[in-house]
């Protein structure tokens, strides 16, 4: 397993792009807390912008700004871990000088496996400190009561990455999976929504496409008076917590197994 993760930090320690990727993630996301923090004109009825940065607020609040750049980072180097091998030949050559396929298969999976859950360690060190900052009195119910969140980050970031890394197998060239990869977040899965239950049959079932049920395992921090509007009228804009972790790790395994069995089948 060591051996299998050194092999993929030699291959990307020194490519620029992954660099980059990590850099970005590193800076933004306590960035993006600093941003919100200086947002002025909250309304009354939300309460002050302090309450999002105390525990347990600001376990789901970074998660939510976290899903985001998850998204972009995470995915991004998930497409980039495959189909760099494809344009690079080192696919041919890992099997070649030889490491088996289910064992190039491994090694795919326990290096994103590892960044998703480095990740995830640095989202529980930049929410722990600004929690700790801002907190005036802290009770370890209530640091505590936000915990759940660390899971379902670490979920959402494998997730991503998992995504990325099947669209990068099955289109193999970097430039068409990454405009695939973006383009059916933004448009192809929202249009099939939209096209399907929105016009002809609205059911629940509308949640559970990937992506959407990636993004509802890290949920807005929702201030209670929405809630309770929510609750009264009977709807909701999310999956309940359970949902979303189902389907997600439904949606993994999926991909796990179709990236297998297309790495199987394939000519190198």
């Amino acid at each position: 397993m060591i051996k299998l993760l050194r092999l993929e930090y030699l291959k990307f320690r020194r490519n620029r792009v992954f660099r980059i990727m990590a850099l970005l993630y590193l800076l933004l996301l306590p960035g993006l807390l600093v941003v919100g923090f200086n947002i002025k004109g909250i309304p009354e009825e939300l309460g002050s912008i302090e309450q999002f940065f105390i525990f347990p607020t600001i376990w789901s609040l970074l998660a939510y700004l976290g899903n985001w750049l998850s998204f972009f980072f995470l995915g991004i180097v998930g497409v980039l871990s495959i189909t760099l091998e494809f344009e690079h030949r080192t696919l041919r050559q890992n099997i070649i000088t030889g490491l088996s396929r289910p064992q190039f298969f491994g090694a795919k999976w326990i290096w994103l496996f590892t960044l998703s859950a480095l990740a995830t360690l640095y989202y529980v060190l930049v929410a722990g400190v600004t929690g700790l900052l801002f907190t005036e009195t802290i009770y370890l119910s209530k640091v505590a009561e936000g915990l759940s969140n660390i899971g379902r980050y670490g979920l959402m970031t494998l997730a991503y990455a998992s995504f990325g890394w099947l669209v990068g197998t099955l289109l193999r060239r970097t430039g068409l999976a990454l405009f695939s990869y973006l383009i059916y977040a933004f448009f192809v899965e929202l249009l099939i929504r939209w096209a399907l239950h929105f016009q002809y049959f609205p059911h629940p079932s509308m949640h559970y496409y990937p992506l959407n049920a990636f993004e509802d395992l890290a949920q807005p921090p929702i201030p209670q008076i929405a809630k309770e509007f929510m609750r009264e009228n009977d709807f909701s804009l999310y999956l309940s917590t359970n949902e979303a972790v189902v389907i997600a790790l439904a949606y993994l395994f999926l991909f796990w197994a179709l990236i297998y069995w297309r790495m199987r089948r394939s000519d190198l």
